[in-house]
C-alpha cells in the first residue's frame, strides 16, 4: 500500500470537516484506490513525522497559515532522509506564473489545481508515485552494484596479493641468477638492466636465460644444474596453456625433473621417466613440451665438450657451429610429455668447440605476432639468432628481446617467453 502524506490549510477545518468539496471527493477516491492517506496539520512536527513515516508522496498547500509551504518542501529536499521523496504542490486554485515558478524552485516535483479535475490530479499522483517507485528501485539496484563491486573489488585485491606471492614463489623456481663477481644470489634478485641473466658460467662455457610471462603465472621453466661429477644439465619446457594452472605444473615439472636427474644421466632416460611421472599426476588435460641436454667432457679423454639432448614435442633448438658459421636444428625429438606412457625418447650428441652457441626456447617466440596478426616464425628467429651471432653481439638474449620488441610494435604478448643460450 503506498503512502500519501497530506498537508494542506484546505484538508479539514477548525470542526474537522474537510473544506473544499473537490478535496472530500478526491481523498475518497485515493482511499478507495488502496493508498493510504496520513494528514497532518502544518506545523513545527511535521518535517518530523515526514521522516518517520516514510510516505510515497507528500501534497502540499502552497500557503499554509502558520508555515511556508515552499520552505517546508525546501527542508525536505534538504534534508538525507526526505530529499527523494517527491512533492507535489496542490492547490484549489491555478497556479499564477510566480507560484508555478516558485514551486518548482523550492524542489517540487510538480504543481496541480484542484480545478483540473479529479482524473488529471489522480494521473499526477500516480504518475509522481511511479517515478518515486521507479527511483527508489533504481537507488537499490546502485546500492547493491555498489555493494557487489566493493565486494569484487577487495575480492580482486586480494586476488593480486596470492598471485603476487604465487609469481614470486614460480620465480624462486628458476636458477640462481650469476652476478660479474660469480657469487649466486636468488633468482628473483635484479642483476644488470637486461633482461636475460647468467646462471652458469667457468672457463669453457655460460649459461643464460631470460623468462617473459604473459599473465601474472606462467607456463615456461628452465633449469641449470652443475652435477657432482662435473657435467651441466640444461633443460627448458612449456607448459600447454598459461596462468594458474600451468604455474602450478610447472611446480610438479621442477620437483620430478630435479629428483630424476639426480638418479639418471641421459637425456632420452629423463625424459622417459619424467613423462611417466608426470602422466600420472596431471590428469587436467594439459601437456608438457621439453628439451633437455648435459653437457660433459668427451670420454676419449680429449677434454673436448660434448652435449647429448632430447627432445619431447618442443620446438628444435639451434646451433650455431662457428668452424662452418651456420645455424642448423637438433631435431631429436619425440612425443610431449604426459601424453602417452613408456615412450622412448631419442637422443643426439654433438661436439661443442670454442665460439658455438646454442639456442633453446619455447613456442611463445617464434608465435608472436605484431599489429597485423603476422606470425614472427622459426626461421626468422633462426635468421635472427644467425645475424646476432656473427655481429658478435654481447648480449644475444637481449638484443633478440629488442628485435622481436620492435616487430610486434607493442602487440600484448599471447604466451610466455623464454629461452636459454649456451656459450663456449
Amino acid at each position: 500500500m503506498f503512502k500519501i502524506f497530506s498537508i494542506a490549510s484546505f484538508e479539514t477545518g477548525e470542526t474537522g470537516e474537510t473544506t473544499h468539496p473537490s478535496l472530500a471527493d478526491l481523498r475518497s477516491r485515493l482511499e478507495n484506490l488502496g493508498y493510504q492517506l496520513i494528514s497532518h496539520r502544518a506545523n513545527n512536527e511535521v518535517i518530523e513525522e515526514i521522516k518517520s513515516s516514510q510516505p510515497d508522496l507528500v501534497l502540499l498547500d502552497p500557503t499554509l497559515p502558520e508555515q511556508n509551504g515552499f520552505k517546508v518542501c525546501e527542508s525536505l529536499k534538504n534534508d538525507p532522509d526526505t530529499e527523494n521523496i517527491p512533492v507535489i504542490f496542490i492547490h484549489t486554485r491555478p497556479a499564477v506564473n510566480g507560484v508555478l515558478v516558485k514551486s518548482f524552485e523550492s524542489g517540487a516535483t510538480d504543481f496541480v489545481s484542484i480545478e483540473a479535475g479529479e482524473v488529471e490530479v489522480l494521473a499526477r499522483v500516480q504518475a509522481a508515485i511511479r517515478n518515486k517507485q521507479a527511483s527508489s528501485q533504481a537507488v537499490a539496484l546502485a546500492q547493491q552494484l555498489n555493494k557487489m563491486n566493493t565486494e569484487l573489488y577487495e575480492r580482486n585485491l586480494q586476488v593480486e596479493k596470492e598471485l603476487y606471492v604465487t609469481r614470486q614463489l614460480q620465480q624462486s623456481l628458476l636458477p640462481p641468477i650469476l652476478p660479474e663477481d660469480g657469487d649466486a644470489l636468488q633468482a628473483n634478485d635484479q642483476v644488470g638492466a637486461g633482461f636475460s641473466k647468467c646462471h652458469y658460467r667457468d672457463e669453457r662455457m655460460k649459461v643464460s636465460g631470460v623468462y617473459l610471462p604473459c599473465d601474472a603465472l606462467g607456463g615456461d621453466i628452465y633449469d641449470v644444474i652443475k652435477f657432482p661429477n662435473g657435467t651441466v644439465g640444461v633443460a627448458i619446457a612449456d607448459v600447454s596453456g598459461h596462468g594458474v594452472p600451468a604455474g602450478f605444473i610447472t611446480a610438479i615439472f621442477k620437483s620430478s625433473f630435479y629428483r630424476i636427474t639426480h638418479n639418471h644421466s641421459m637425456p632420452g632416460d629423463i625424459l622417459y621417466h619424467l613423462n611417466n611421472e608426470l602422466a600420472d599426476i596431471v590428469k587436467t588435460g594439459e601437456y608438457v613440451t621439453a628439451v633437455y641436454t648435459r653437457i660433459r667432457e668427451e670420454e676419449s679423454g680429449s677434454g673436448k665438450l660434448v652435449m647429448d639432448y632430447s627432445g619431447a614435442g618442443h620446438p628444435y633448438p639451434l646451433y650455431y657451429k662457428a668452424s662452418e658459421g651456420t645455424v642448423a636444428r637438433l631435431k631429436e625429438n619425440g612425443t610431449p610429455l604426459v601424453w602417452i606412457k613408456n615412450m622412448e625418447y631419442p637422443m643426439g650428441t654433438i661436439t661443442l668447440e670454442p665460439g658455438d652457441k646454442v639456442l633453446m626456447f619455447t613456442d611463445g617466440i617464434s608465435e608472436m605476432r605484431n599489429i597485423q596478426g603476422q606470425l614472427y616464425g622459426e626461421e626468422a628467429l633462426e635468421a635472427l639468432f644467425l645475424k646476432l651471432v656473427q655481429e658478435q653481439s654481447p648480449q644475444i638474449l637481449d638484443a633478440m628481446i629488442q628485435e622481436l620488441s620492435d616487430f610486434t610494435e607493442g602487440h600484448p604478448l599471447e604466451d610466455d617467453l623464454s629461452m636459454v643460450l649456451i656459450e663456449t
